[in-house]
């Protein structure tokens, strides 16, 4: 009996689990967004397939790696890119390396619309100057140099990991962007909000900076935010008062292109702390249909798109399509063979207010309720189990681990003994 018990426990642990973040609808906020949210994963629980993740225990599975999330999907391209280089001049090709490098620069520039982490920017520049100094262009590996200075007048190159020229070369370039008068900005900024500047929080007012190209990110309490890039001139005084756009993950790109970019990367990031469980990809393209699509993070695949007319409805369009949709996965949560695709649908990802929450709102997250209806999706199959050993074994001892989904980082776990039974 226990173990044809045991043998039902497993096969149902086997449907997969399926991680709703949100739909992607302009327009879509508030308790409506929170709505189109649940009614998804409801859809995705009546087929019987998969066992939907709603945003509430998403939520749970993701405390803590927030930050992880923006900064994978607004520095990843660029991170990418810089290794991508790196193993270029490692291979004593400075020609090659230099104009990846230069892009690399150049998006994680862009990444900092969403992160505050200049270190793999610094880096980059710093390697851009030892390719261009290696190529004997002096001026270009100044001009690197200077800028990675300016993020930081207190950096210095280690004689440990550069050569002695290129340490030489890099102090000389600080000496004399630190000599020159230093510009005066002034940000005026609402209550509360916080500023970085070239990845340091700082206090919003009057700010001495070395003269040069800086980033200013700027944080509302309410999760809006502003970024801005500035180069400033020697002396030059200046004050301005950037204007907080609404919360979001990020900022939508105008072009399709850009847009499919930006939800590969974004459910990719999303993806890498799922626990590998696939994540659905759901919203209005930029022709103004609905599409649904399933990214498998253990493949790294994305399924075939379903598409259809959004009409005045585009929530209820996109319900339509959850059947369709569950049949892409396997029993182990990938994408069948013959459903995957390399197209991703160009999404808003300004758009997705419940995934903004979850990834801007850690201080929401709460722990789980155990109800009836929610309870194995908090606690592992092994639990249960036990349990039923438990309960047909008599005179057995279960000892058994309670943890949430996702907590195999850590957590506040507990251990429940069970005695034997008189």
């Amino acid at each position: 009996m226990f173990a044809a018990w045991l043998l039902a426990s497993v096969a149902w642990a086997a449907v997969p689990e399926l991680v709703v973040v949100g739909v992607h609808v302009p327009g879509l906020t508030g308790n409506a967004a929170d709505t189109a949210a649940d009614r998804l994963a409801e859809a995705l629980d009546a087929t019987g397939k998969v066992d939907a993740l709603a945003p509430s225990e998403v939520r749970v599975r993701l405390a803590g790696r927030e930050a992880l999330i923006v900064d994978a999907f607004a520095l990843g391209p660029g991170r990418d890119a810089l290794r991508e280089g790196k193993i270029l001049y490692d291979r004593a090709q400075p020609d090659q390396a230099i104009p990846v490098l230069e892009q690399a620069t150049r998006q994680l520039v862009a990444g900092l619309a969403s992160s505050t982490d200049v270190r793999d920017l610094h880096d980059a520049l710093t390697l851009l100057g030892l390719a261009n100094a290696g190529l004997g262009n002096e001026a270009a590996a100044r001009q690197a140099f200077r800028r990675s200075v300016t993020l930081n007048p207190s950096r210095q190159l280690d004689a440990v990991n550069y050569p002695p020229q290129i340490v030489a070369l890099y102090a000389e370039v600080r000496s004399q962007a630190v000599a020159e008068p230093p510009c005066l900005l002034t940000i005026t900024a609402p209550a509360n909000a916080q500023l970085w500047i070239d990845g340091r929080q700082t206090p919003p007012g009057e700010v001495s900076m070395v003269p040069g190209e800086h980033h200013l990110t700027l944080r509302g309490t309410d999760g809006s935010s502003a970024f801005q890039t500035l180069t400033l001139a020697p002396g030059e005084r200046k004050s301005i008062a950037p204007d907080l756009s609404p919360r979001a993950v990020g900022r939508a790109a105008t072009d399709a292109a850009g847009r499919t970019r930006q939800t590969r990367d974004l459910y990719k990031s999303i993806g890498q702390y799922t626990d590998r469980d696939p994540v659905m990809v759901v919203g209005v393209t930029t022709d103004g249909q609905v599409a649904l699509q399933v990214y498998a993070p253990a493949s790294g695949n994305f399924s075939r798109a379903l598409t259809a007319d959004g009409g005045n409805d585009p929530v209820s369009a996109i319900l339509d399509l959850v059947p369709a949709a569950v049949g892409f996965l396997t029993e182990s949560g990938d994408i069948k063979s013959d459903r995957v695709s390399p197209q991703v649908v160009p999404l808003d990802i300004g758009s997705n207010a419940v995934l903004a929450s979850l990834l801007l709102d850690p201080a929401k997250a709460a722990p789980p309720t155990a109800t009836a209806g929610t309870a194995r999706k908090g606690a592992p199959w092994y639990l249960w189990a036990g349990l039923g050993a438990l309960a047909v074994g008599g005179g057995t001892t279960a000892a058994v681990v309670l943890a949430t989904a996702g907590d195999d980082e850590g957590g506040d776990n507990g251990t429940i003994t069970f005695g034997p039974i008189p």
